[in-house]
């Protein structure tokens, strides 16, 4: 048996950094603030714990929620979890601290972490979830989880950090099953919600976590009250810092970065930090067995080499974002930067009406569905028009998160899928989130976008398995997914941090998004 601690090294560098230096009282002490506001972007909608992953919600997640594990700089570390036991390949014993208990102070055992992982699966969100056979509670704080199959390259913890855990006690006494009344194990609750607002968060002042040592980035709350201020339109992200409506944001256009740097006319009492986001969006046809890309490897091809990656990265980022490489970026610590250098679809008129003219395309209009921001908006009227440079007419069919969800799996529903993913770890895993058929067979036959090919399958499975994961493995599986089309990465863009001087450090989580509660303040 092999001995998991609470801290646990992942990989060699990652893309989050933490600013830590406050305490973790409830009065303001040094490092630490009354109050604070902050810009986000979208809505969560619905803040249920299992509900699907949206902008709105990645904003306000750990805020809200605490997760098993937590993950800083490439190492894991225990929040809900003291520590935890690798039993055999496919079985693991979890052990929690004894004194958990909610933001309403109902305390949380073993089989409330069960009603959670259990609840969460079954709305078939998570798709991470799909490796677990079962969850047990041995006892009051030890939880055991069966594994339908030996663990790959980071999945245990993966699977640690995908289900946001909630005692079964506030959830069933919630009026709308937490979707706008959320009780975690989190330091915060919510005081007011107003959809499309504002969420106002307090400090209950009676975090469960009292041994400051072991309280990680996540869980910190250096602020008595917080409050996300729901901006959807970009520009208004930098009317509400010039008006010192919010106290930090990163929301901020492209085109307005430079009025708050050093020279700039807002930049007095303003810093700026510019991070690059982990999500890429890239473009995955419709490989169903009725759409017209199935057996057509020349319209996918004529479509990728139509599209001008660098000027979407312009266009959309003011050229503060990066074409990629592959179907993901290259923040990840096993990328292979030679990629960069090779002809990855390379924007080619020519070419592209080439491979349409050899292709079965017959002028039909071809339907490019989203999910509603202002982003994903910008970029498929971007792609619509590139398209159309070569003779293609593309309809653009954007939904709201939950509805999009749904119709990602609707064969029918679409030719061309403009997604947004990314991993908080390997590029393997980010891989994964489209391509391994284990986590989408029983929705689509295949992969996520209906793909049904063996060998990039296996390719796949070799890449993620701890025995066969590394350089040779991802290589093959990157070659294979180039040859094929299937799909690929277009952008990765910019996260344009903006902030007061209330703010003297920026703390951000796995997925560059800001914690408001671990930040430093200045006094």
């Amino acid at each position: 048996m092999r001995k998991r601690n609470i801290a646990l090294i992942l990989a060699a560098s990652m893309m989050a950094t933490f600013a830590f230096g406050g305490t973790t009282a409830f009065a303001a002490e040094e490092g630490e603030t009354d109050s604070v506001t902050v810009g986000i972007m979208a809505d969560p909608e619905n803040m249920g714990p299992w509900s699907g992953m949206s902008m709105g919600r990645i904003a306000v997640l750990f805020t809200t929620y605490e997760y098993l594990i937590t993950r800083e700089d490439g190492v894991a570390y225990g929040v809900l979890a003291k520590s935890w036991d690798e039993v055999d390949p496919k079985t693991y014993d979890v052990e929690l601290y004894d004194y958990i208990h909610d933001a309403e102070g109902n305390p949380l055992t073993a089989s409330d972490v069960v009603f959670s992982f259990e609840s969460a699966i079954a709305t078939k969100n998570y798709g991470k979830l799909s490796v677990i056979d079962s969850v047990t509670a041995t006892d009051d704080y030890h939880v055991e989880f069966k594994f339908n199959k030996d663990l790959e390259i980071g999945e245990f913890e993966n699977v640690m950090l995908e289900c946001a855990i909630v005692t079964q006690a506030a959830y069933e006494a919630s009026p709308d099953q937490m979707a706008t009344t959320p009780v975690g194990t989190s330091a915060y609750l919510v005081d007011s919600y107003v959809p499309g607002s504002e969420i106002v968060m307090k400090d209950t002042g009676d975090y469960w976590q009292t041994d400051e040592s072991l309280v990680h980035g996540t869980s910190i709350h250096n602020v008595g009250e917080i409050h996300f201020s729901v901006i959807t339109e970009a520009s208004q992200h930098t009317v509400a810092l010039q008006t010192n409506s919010v106290d930090i944001s990163n929301g901020v256009p492209d085109t307005d970065i430079s009025k708050f740097e050093e020279g700039g006319e807002f930049s007095d009492g303003n810093a700026v930090s510019v991070v690059m986001d982990n999500l890429t969006y890239d473009v995955e046809y419709n490989m169903s067995d009725s759409s017209v890309f199935k057996d057509d490897d020349n319209l996918r091809l004529a479509l990728a080499y139509a599209i001008d990656k660098d000027g979407i990265n312009v266009g959309v980022f003011n050229g503060n974002g990066t074409a990629v490489k592959d179907f993901a970026n290259a923040t990840y610590p096993d990328y292979n930067s030679e990629w960069d250098s090779e002809d990855y679809y390379d924007y080619d008129v020519d070419k592209a009406k080439e491979y349409l003219e050899q292709s079965n395309y017959d002028g039909s209009t071809l339907r490019l569905e989203y999910i509603n921001s202002g982003m994903n908006e910008m970029i498929c009227q971007m792609l619509q028009a590139y398209w159309g440079q070569i003779g293609v007419t593309v309809e653009l069919v954007g939904y709201d998160q939950m509805m999009g969800q749904q119709e990602q799996y609707n064969a029918d529903g679409f030719d061309i899928l403009l997604k947004t993913t990314g991993s908080t770890d390997y590029i393997v895993n980010q891989w994964k989130l489209c391509w391994d058929k284990r986590d989408y067979e029983s929705l689509t036959g295949g992969a996520a976008n209906f793909t049904q090919d063996d060998q990039l399958q296996s390719l796949m499975e070799a890449a993620l398995s701890t025995e066969t994961y590394g350089p040779e493995s991802i290589e093959a599986f990157h070659d294979y997914l180039v040859e094929k089309c299937y799909g690929y990465g277009v952008v990765e863009g910019p996260i344009n941090i903006v902030h007061s001087d209330k703010i003297s450090d920026v703390a951000l989580d796995i997925r560059n998004q800001i914690l408001p509660g671990a930040c430093t303040y200045a006094k």
